[in-house]
């Protein structure tokens, strides 16, 4: 890469995403995020945000409301503001502790939580690196389309993926080894 390509792929960088992130020490809300997203698509037309980790986001809820009523409410106005400002929301969200592990993927229900997590997802989606050298190669990704609401957007299905350590890319297990 030439010092011209590097800074225009800088300036692509910049002019495409804006980073959201707190800087102190408190622990964002969902609705700080959202409020900050909200600026960013009227000053930036953002029109997709990653929230990246949920259970990194402050939870207080109000000692009268379950965890699975006030993930329902938290998922339900995170959809509003989807559909208000027409921007897609991708929640990375980690299983709870799997007690009874025996190195699959885990599925949607098993992220920490609830159940709602699924229930009011569009699309869900699992992404599982395979720990296990006797399950198969332990740079495989197995890729977990677990729900499409809109048949348009998708179907059912996994796909498998190698990462290549030295280029930093990922290969389709399935692709012919002359592609790769």
């Amino acid at each position: 890469m030439t010092v011209e390509e590097l800074q225009q792929g800088r300036k692509w960088w910049s002019d495409t995403f804006h980073l959201i992130r707190c800087e102190d020490d408190s622990v964002p809300s969902i609705n700080w995020v959202l409020d900050l997203a909200k600026a960013a698509v009227l000053r930036h037309g953002v029109r997709g945000l990653v929230i990246d980790p949920y259970n990194e986001l402050d939870h207080q809820r109000p000692v009268s409301q379950t965890e699975t009523e006030y993930v329902s409410q938290m998922l339900t106005n995170v959809k509003r503001f989807a559909q208000h400002h027409s921007c897609h929301v991708w929640f990375v969200a980690h299983p709870r502790q799997l007690h009874h592990w025996v190195g699959g993927p885990p599925n949607m229900y098993d992220i920490s939580g609830s159940a709602h997590f699924i229930n009011k997802c569009d699309n869900g989606i699992v992404i599982h690196r395979n720990q296990d050298p006797a399950a198969g190669p332990v740079d495989q990704v197995q890729v977990c389309v677990r729900k499409v609401r809109n048949k348009v957007a998708g179907t059912l299905g996994d796909a498998f993926l190698l990462y290549n350590r030295v280029t930093g890319e990922f290969m389709d297990v399935d692709e012919p080894s002359s592609k790769r």
